[in-house]
C-alpha cells in the first residue's frame, strides 16, 4: 500500500467500506504519505484556486444585496469557462437550483446577465427554479430527486440558494445548530452523489457590520461559519453600490479582500478601491444622503439634467445645495451618475443605471 496514498486523494469522493462496515475513507499510516505530496493529485479545480471537487462554499451578505445575481453570474461564467471576479475557470456543467424566484423572473435575470456578458444562453447550465413546486420538497427529498435526475450527468457545480428556503422552519430556523447542520450535511450528500462542488447562500446579521470579522458575518448559529470549506462575504463599502468581497477558506493560502461594484446586472472588480473602507454608521448616513440624491435623479430624462436643474429637483425634496453638490460629485466619481454634453456644450447628469427599464434595471 505504501506510496499509493495520493491515488486515494484523486478518488477521495469514492466510498470505501472499512472493516467496521462504515462507508468512508480507508485508514493509512502517516509514514505512507510522501514527504512531498504531488499537488497534481489534489481534487480537480472547479472555481479557479478557490473551490475544488467536494468542497462547499457559503456566500453571505445582507438581505437584498444582490448575492443571487452574483451566483447567477458565477454559474454562467462557469458554464462558458469565463473568469468570475478574477477567478479563471474551465467550462463545466452547472446545476442551479433556485428556491426563491418565480421562474419567469429567473429566466429574465439569466437573459440580462448573458446579454451583459455577450454570450449565448449556455447549454452547460441546467436551471431548476422550484419556488412553485407543490408540495414543497424537503431537503432530503431534494437530495434524492437531484441524485435520480443528474447522477452521472457530469455536473461539476451545484448552486442551491437561498438557504433559508431549505432549512427546516422550526422555532429557531437558521439559528438552530441542529437544523442548519442537517441542511449542510444533506447538501454534502447531494454533491457527494454527483462528485461535484456546492455553493449556497445565507444572510448576514442586521446593523453595523464594520466591527465584525468576516467569519462572523453569518446570521444565526456558528455552524454556518464552521462547516463550509470556503466562506465568501459581501460587506457594504463606504461607496454606494460597492461591496467588499472577502474570503476565508480551510485550504490554501489567504485570499486578499477586493472591492467590487454593481454595474447592473453584474458585479465587476473596482480596481484601486480600498477594501478596508467598510461602511460604518457615519458612512451609512452619508450613503443614505447619496441614495436620496440618486432617487431624485430617477426622475431625470434620458438627456439628463443640468447642474441647476438637478439642484432645484433636490431642493424640492429638502436636500440643500451644499449637500446636493457634494453628493453629485461623489456619485459621478463612483460611476453612478453619467456626465453628458448637450448641443450647447453644457454638462448634464443622468443615472448610468435606472430602475424604470429605459436603461438596464437595478435589481436586488
Amino acid at each position: 500500500m505504501k506510496g499509493k496514498v495520493l491515488d486515494i486523494a484523486v478518488t477521495m469522493l469514492a466510498p470505501v467500506t472499512s472493516k467496521a462496515g462504515l462507508t468512508g475513507m480507508m485508514t493509512y499510516t502517516a509514514a505512507e504519505v510522501p514527504v512531498q505530496p504531488d499537488p497534481a493529485k489534489l481534487p480537480r479545480k472547479i472555481v479557479g484556486d478557490l473551490l475544488r471537487v467536494g468542497e462547499m462554499m457559503v456566500l453571505g451578505s445582507t438581505s437584498k444585496s444582490r448575492k443571487s445575481w452574483a451566483l447567477l453570474h458565477l454559474a454562467i461564467c462557469k458554464a462558458h469557462g469565463l473568469p468570475w471576479l478574477g477567478w479563471e475557470m474551465d467550462p463545466g456543467k452547472v446545476l442551479y437550483v433556485d428556491l426563491e424566484l418565480i421562474p419567469a423572473f429567473f429566466d429574465l435575470r439569466m437573459a440580462q446577465v448573458c446579454k451583459a456578458l455577450n454570450v449565448a444562453h449556455p447549454e452547460n447550465l441546467i436551471c431548476w427554479p422550484i419556488r412553485n413546486a407543490r408540495p414543497k420538497p424537503t431537503m432530503e427529498q431534494l437530495v434524492r430527486e437531484v441524485g435520480d435526475r443528474f447522477k452521472g450527468e457530469g455536473v461539476e457545480l451545484v448552486i442551491l440558494e437561498p438557504s433559508y428556503k431549505m432549512v427546516a422552519p422550526t422555532t429557531q430556523g437558521t439559528n438552530s445548530e441542529m437544523e442548519v447542520m442537517k441542511y449542510l450535511e444533506a447538501f454534502d450528500d447531494l454533491t457527494f452523489d454527483l462528485q461535484a462542488t456546492g455553493i449556497t447562500s445565507h444572510h448576514s446579521p442586521k446593523g453595523d457590520l464594520s466591527g465584525r470579522a468576516s467569519i462572523d458575518l453569518f446570521s444565526g448559529t456558528g455552524v454556518w461559519a464552521r462547516h463550509p470549506d470556503v466562506l465568501c462575504t459581501m460587506r457594504p463599502h463606504e461607496k454606494s453600490d460597492h461591496v467588499i468581497l472577502d474570503l476565508t477558506r480551510r485550504h490554501g493560502p489567504p485570499v486578499d479582500a477586493k472591492v467590487v461594484r454593481w454595474a447592473s446586472p453584474l458585479h465587476e472588480i473596482a480596481h484601486g478601491e480600498d477594501p478596508s473602507k467598510i461602511r460604518t454608521k457615519q458612512t451609512e448616513q452619508k450613503a443614505e444622503t447619496g441614495d436620496k440624491v440618486r432617487e431624485v435623479y430617477e426622475e431625470a430624462p434620458d438627456g439628463g439634467w443640468t447642474w441647476t436643474e438637478g439642484k432645484k429637483a433636490c431642493q424640492d425634496v429638502g436636500i440643500s445645495q451644499a449637500t446636493y453638490d457634494r453628493r453629485r460629485r461623489e456619485l459621478v466619481e463612483d460611476g453612478v451618475l453619467q456626465v453628458l454634453q448637450d448641443e450647447a456644450g453644457r454638462s448634464k447628469y443622468r443615472l448610468r443605471v435606472k430602475k424604470d427599464g429605459r436603461r438596464p434595471g437595478d435589481p436586488f
